[in-house]
């Protein structure tokens, strides 16, 4: 099967999000099931080719506002695979993102297929979030004989952008679905487009696929969605277990796994048990808390953002508790108003409170391995990929039931969920999972090797995808 890829970030060349890491994985486990998959990018001037040598294949015309646009198209490959990864380069519309470059991009995708200069024609072309929210409407326009998936990643990113931005791609705005209340503020919505005219829509966890039909959910496309529900399904996403592997991350200090057997490791392993204590301790001292094995360390990771994140929640409980009985390490960057109230804290407690909004990649790593519990308490969360990385490493997630969190995390067996978006709900089940912790310690040592056994390798959710991919070709949408 052929799939085309386009996607507007790529680990490691470009990555702002979780998007970028979902980008490098999926398209390589496909690749390992025997898919003839490439991936299309736009060739920021951020991006990096981390040593990768670029060859020029061709340059071709778009036309846009009426004039000419040159594109540029490089063909790199992934770092430790033979796949094909096309950049797509102008140095105007294409160079730092603006409110044109991905009209420009998606019209260059089309332009590509249309005139078959690749030599080599998809059978399915993969979108991705409302920057690829054009394609599938573009597909259909120029009656070109390939099936379109659009995955949404995250409802709330919609993109829109006035009316004008459509003229200037040479269509007209009464072809595109627009809603009434976008012509009046004259805006059109790029993830509104995707949604109305791929062939299959999907979202990265099955939770939430259910989730956006509603009003809570919806982003205010719940109507839309719902009249669009027979082609919309959820598949999980997951975590390369290559790079998510307590036994071999090089930022920690000490290895281990759940069976405490690793014929192939370079490193000493140790038992899950020995190894988290002997992180914990490590992670204490570096940090200047007391060096102490039972005192709760509790973790959180990701964007400090209070309108998804639940950073609210976690604030206001840590402003009731009495925080010299727990150790708290935040590592995140976002809301400043927000990253200020956390330094805050870790200055008037500097031994049990510790914040950083500098992201440093091997201090995460630490982090996981360290941690007796990670915090997630989102208000939102299409799929979530820390609370994964956590149980990898053995590290006990507290959840609010939502989305991916709520697939993947069993409460009382592999982690604990919440379900009230509650500051007081999180402090509850929060000081109930330390309570087990101290109280019954084989049932807590159970919770982890529970956790850790969990397979989230994105051959499982490439299969899925596999089976959507064919369920485009067989079917007649």
């Amino acid at each position: 099967m052929k799939i085309l890829f386009p996607v507007w970030e790529l680990a490691p060349f470009i990555k702002v999000g979780g998007l970028g890491d979902v980008a490098r994985s999926l398209p390589r486990a496909l690749y390992h099931l025997g898919q003839d998959i490439r991936l299309i990018v736009p060739y920021y001037k951020a991006l990096k080719l981390h040593g990768q040598r670029r060859y020029k294949i061709c340059e071709f015309n778009i036309i846009y506002n009426k004039k000419k646009v040159p594109i540029k198209m490089f063909k790199i490959h992934f770092l430790n695979d033979n796949i094909p990864v096309y950049l797509l380069q102008n140095p105007f519309y294409i160079n730092v993102p603006m409110a044109d470059t991905f009209a420009v991009f998606d019209l260059a995708v089309i332009e590509i297929l249309k005139n078959n200069i690749l030599d080599w024609q998809p059978d399915i072309v993969h979108c991705n979030d409302n920057h690829c929210g054009f394609i599938p409407f573009l597909v259909k326009h120029n009656n070109l004989a390939v099936k379109t998936l659009f995955t949404i990643h995250n409802l709330c990113y919609q993109r829109k952008y006035p009316v004008l931005i459509v003229e200037k791609m040479g269509l007209l705005p009464s072809q595109c679905r627009i809603m009434r209340w976008e012509i009046k503020s004259k805006q059109i919505n790029f993830l509104f487009e995707g949604i109305t005219h791929a062939d299959l829509i999907n979202t990265v966890s099955p939770t939430y696929s259910k989730e956006i039909l509603t009003e809570e959910y919806g982003e205010g496309l719940d109507d839309i969605l719902r009249r669009e529900s027979s082609k919309i399904f959820g598949i999980l996403n997951g975590i390369d277990y290559d790079i998510c592997n307590p036994a071999e991350d090089p930022y920690i200090p000490y290895h281990y796994n759940n069976s405490s057997i690793s014929d192939k490791s370079k490193y000493k392993v140790f038992p899950f048990f020995e190894g988290k204590k002997l992180n914990k301790r490590y992670l204490q001292r570096k940090l200047n808390f007391s060096i102490n094995k039972d005192i709760p360390l509790i973790g959180y990771i990701g964007r400090i953002a209070g309108n998804q994140k639940g950073i609210d929640l976690i604030h206001k409980m840590m402003l009731r508790l009495d925080l010299e009985k727990y150790q708290f390490v935040l590592l995140g960057k976002g809301d400043e108003n927000w990253e200020e109230r956390f330094m805050w804290l870790a200055k008037f407690y500097p031994k049990n409170v510790f914040f950083s909004n500098i992201f440093d990649e091997e201090l995460a790593s630490q982090i996981y391995a360290a941690s007796d519990f990670l915090l997630i308490p989102s208000k939102f969360e299409p799929c979530g990929l820390i609370q994964m990385i956590a149980m990898r490493y053995g590290t006990v997630p507290i959840a609010r039931a939502t989305g991916g969190l709520k697939d993947t995390i069993k409460s009382g067996q592999d982690g604990f969920l919440f379900e009230k978006f509650s500051s007081h709900e999180l402090e509850k089940i929060l000081k109930k999972a330390i309570k087990l912790k101290d109280d019954n310690p084989d049932k807590f040592a159970e919770i982890i090797k529970n956790a850790m056994a969990k397979d989230f390798s994105w051959s499982i959710s490439a299969q899925e995808y596999l089976k959507s991919y064919q369920k485009l070709l067989s079917a007649n949408l």
